[in-house]
């Protein structure tokens, strides 16, 4: 007696590869604008694991201290992910003989960044302290480690390409950041 396949189950697993084929290769195809998003969240979530994991604590640097934690400074559709009053650069961690200064967003993914909630305004620079939590504004003024700059409400980053629009929330107190829509 012969072992082999029959028509029937030949024809069974090609309709099956086909069925399959079907179903995954829609999902193949990739959106710049969830991109951005994805890239842009994960860029923040690495601003606060450096917040987190570098203090900046110094006792010989006095009460200014603070003002070399870690942050991700938003210049229009721009981003850099810099501590030390933007002189020391976060490493790329896909690449690490580049760094994350002045991302482009828009050269990249075609993409506009705009702010709003607690972070409205052009120019944000969003740090984080050794708990994690958010801080919105420039801290190179600041005077104290702690003032009213921690974030209360959720600072929402929205990014736009064409017709689609794609919203980041950067939530307050645990400053944990994800796309909502």
């Amino acid at each position: 007696m012969k072992k082999a396949f029959t028509m029937i189950e030949l024809v069974f697993v090609i309709v099956v590869i086909g069925i399959l084929a079907a179903v995954i290769i829609p999902n193949t195809r990739t959106n710049p604008l969830y991109e951005a998003a994805t890239q842009l969240v994960s860029h923040i979530r690495y601003a606060q694991h450096l917040g987190m994991v570098d203090d900046k604590f110094d006792s010989t640097t006095g009460s200014q201290w603070h003002r070399n934690r870690w942050q991700i400074r938003f210049n229009g559709n721009q981003y850099t992910i810099a501590s030390e009053n933007n002189t020391v650069f976060a490493k790329n961690p896909m690449n690490a003989d580049a760094n994350l200064s002045n991302t482009d967003l828009m050269a990249k993914y075609s993409t506009a960044v705009t702010f709003t909630d607690s972070c409205a305004g052009t120019n944000i620079i969003l740090s984080f302290d050794h708990l994690g939590r958010p801080i919105v504004g420039d801290l190179s003024a600041n005077t104290t480690a702690y003032t009213s700059q921690l974030i209360n409400t959720a600072c929402t980053i929205t990014l736009s390409s064409n017709d689609e629009n794609v919203s980041i929330k950067v939530e307050p107190e645990t400053g944990y950041a994800h796309i909502i829509n």
